[in-house]
């Protein structure tokens, strides 16, 4: 755990893992690396190194200047120069799925491989149910989550549902949250992948829920037909949130992928 500082901003980031190929994860709207630590720590122990950082607007990153989605991809890089690694894997769930294409176009020669979950290509693909706000009781918050999950993973899930909109709401209402939300939202407007997604020619791992509300499917589908080679992985009847409805075999599909890029 650790706080560096690029232009006005304070950036914090961890590391996970001792030896192994590198796999730098970055995160979604207003979601902290807090969330991959689980996942990380299984890979580290085996054989990948993982790089956690807090994208601007949220964790204990602290930026009080206007960014854009580019910005994030920087500090990334600026990482990367930080701590002397010279090419990552990139995995990007959601907005961190976006800023990851931007990553790539910025430094193809830095990013070895991708990994999409939960992403578009743009502000433009998300629904409008991803700008509802979270309301002030956890009881709007729990029906917010209900974009975010399936109906069945919230009713075998309750106490977790429970847990995390207790959590989302101390957020809300003691981190500054609507101001920090919406300068990522801003960040995102204007932001847009599809130009250059064909000149992509790294190894791609497409992961998403047949029933993501947030960002549905049918986005997962365009990257995949726009980035080519690309592998599109369908997770039938799982939501947005991946790292909690897939939590279990999400690991292993990344394992298996960073396998395979040893055989190319």
């Amino acid at each position: 755990m650790a706080f560096v500082t690029r232009d006005s901003c304070t950036l914090y980031y961890e590391t996970l893992g001792e030896v192994g190929p590198w796999l730098t994860l970055i995160n979604g709207h207003t979601r902290s690396s807090r969330d991959f630590r689980l996942l990380a720590g299984n890979l580290a122990r085996q054989g990948l190194r993982c790089l956690l950082f807090d994208n601007r607007g949220s964790g204990e990153t602290v930026c009080n200047t206007p960014f854009t989605l580019k910005d994030i991809a920087e500090d990334a890089v600026f990482l990367w120069n930080e701590l002397g690694i010279q090419a990552s894997i990139v995995m990007g769930l959601s907005m961190g799925g976006i800023v990851s294409q931007i990553l790539q176009h910025l430094e193809p020669h830095k990013v070895r491989a991708l990994i999409l979950v939960s992403t578009g290509s743009s502000e433009q693909s998300l629904s409008q149910e991803a700008f509802e706000p979270w309301g002030q009781t956890e009881q709007s918050v729990e029906r917010k989550l209900q974009s975010y999950f399936t109906e069945s993973f919230m009713s075998r899930n309750k106490i977790l549902v429970q847990a995390m909109a207790k959590q989302i709401l101390i957020g809300i209402t003691s981190d500054d949250f609507v101001r920090r939300a919406e300068s990522q939202r801003e960040a995102m407007r204007g932001a847009d992948t599809k130009a250059y997604l064909n000149k992509i020619d790294c190894p791609t791992l497409i992961i998403h829920g047949t029933d993501d509300r947030i960002i549905p499917f049918a986005a997962g589908e365009q990257l995949h037909s726009l980035i080519p080679g690309s592998e599109l992985r369908a997770l039938n009847g799982i939501g947005h949130l991946v790292l909690a409805e897939y939590s279990k075999n999400l690991a292993q599909d990344v394992l298996t992928f960073v396998k395979g890029l040893e055989e190319i």
